[in-house]
C-alpha cells in the first residue's frame, strides 16, 4: 500500500510538472507568452496548494489538526514564496548594501565580464585595486582629471620620494596645488588590468585618499552606475 501510495504521488508531480512546462513551453496560437511579474506569485501558490491537496488525498484522510498544522504551514511557506518572489529586486538591492557595508571597495567580476563595486556607507565608491602590485583603495571621481595618488600609496607602490618632482600645477576644491607626474606600469582592479597609465602624485597629506579619474576609465569599454553598484566594463585591449 505504501509503494502504491509512493507511485501514485509521485505520478501527481510529474503530471504538474508536466503540465507547467507545457503551458511554458507550448502556448496555444491564440495565446501571449507568460508574464512572470504577473503570474509567477500565482503559479508558485496554485503550484504549491494543488501538490499538498493532492498529497492529502493519496496519503489518506487526516485528522482536523494535521489540517490545521498543514495549512498554517504551507500557507505560511506559500506566503513567503510569493512574498520572495514580489520583491525580489528590493532583496537582491538591500543585498549590495549589505555587501557594500561589509566589504565596501571590493570590486566583483561578474559573469558578462563587467566588474561591480557597490556604493559604501558612506555614499561613494571606493574601488579596490593594486597598483604594481600594492593594494591601494582608490575613489571614483569624475572630477579628477587622471589617477592621483596620495604620497604614502605612491610610496608604497614603489615610488621613491627622491623621484618625486612636484612640478605641476592643478586646480582643486581647496585651490591650485602642485602634484608630481609619474608613470604607474599596472593598475589592477579585479580582472581588469591596465598598463603604462599617466598619474600624478600628491603631496605628503595634500590628499585623504587616492582618485581613480577619468584618464583611467577612458580606458574602459564604458562604466554607468545604477542605484548603489557601479558596473566597469572592460575594454578587449584592456584585459
Amino acid at each position: 500500500m505504501g509503494q502504491l501510495r509512493g507511485f501514485a504521488l509521485a505520478l501527481v508531480v510529474l503530471a504538474m510538472l508536466g503540465a507547467g512546462l507545457g503551458y511554458l513551453v507550448w502556448p496555444g496560437p491564440e495565446t501571449t507568452p507568460p508574464d512572470f511579474d504577473q503570474t509567477g506569485p500565482r503559479l508558485v501558490a496554485l503550484s504549491a496548494l494543488a501538490f499538498v491537496f493532492m498529497a492529502s488525498l493519496i496519503f489518506g484522510r487526516p485528522k482536523a489538526s494535521e489540517i490545521l498544522r498543514g495549512t498554517l504551514f504551507w500557507g505560511g511557506l506559500c506566503i513567503l514564496l510569493v512574498v520572495g518572489y514580489t520583491f525580489r529586486h528590493d532583496i537582491v538591492n538591500g543585498g549590495y548594501r549589505v555587501l557594500g557595508a561589509l566589504s565596501p571597495g571590493l570590486a566583483v567580476t561578474q559573469d558578462d565580464g563587467s566588474i561591480l563595486v557597490v556604493r559604501d556607507r558612506s555614499g561613494h565608491f571606493q574601488v579596490g585595486s593594486t597598483v604594481n602590485g600594492h593594494p591601494v583603495d582608490m575613489l571614483f571621481d569624475t572630477g579628477a582629471s587622471t589617477v592621483v595618488l596620495t604620497y604614502q600609496d605612491a610610496v608604497e607602490a614603489g615610488f621613491h620620494p627622491e623621484s618625486l618632482q612636484f612640478t605641476v600645477p592643478v586646480r582643486t576644491a581647496n585651490g591650485q596645488a602642485m602634484v608630481a607626474p609619474v608613470r604607474i606600469d599596472r593598475l589592477t582592479i579585479a580582472d581588469l588590468q591596465l598598463s603604462d597609465l599617466r598619474a600624478f602624485v600628491a603631496r605628503d597629506g595634500a590628499l585623504e585618499t587616492s582618485l581613480l579619474g577619468m584618464r583611467a576609465l577612458d580606458r574602459l569599454k564604458s562604466w554607468r552606475i545604477e542605484g548603489d553598484r557601479l558596473i566597469l566594463i572592460p575594454s578587449p585591449l584592456s584585459r
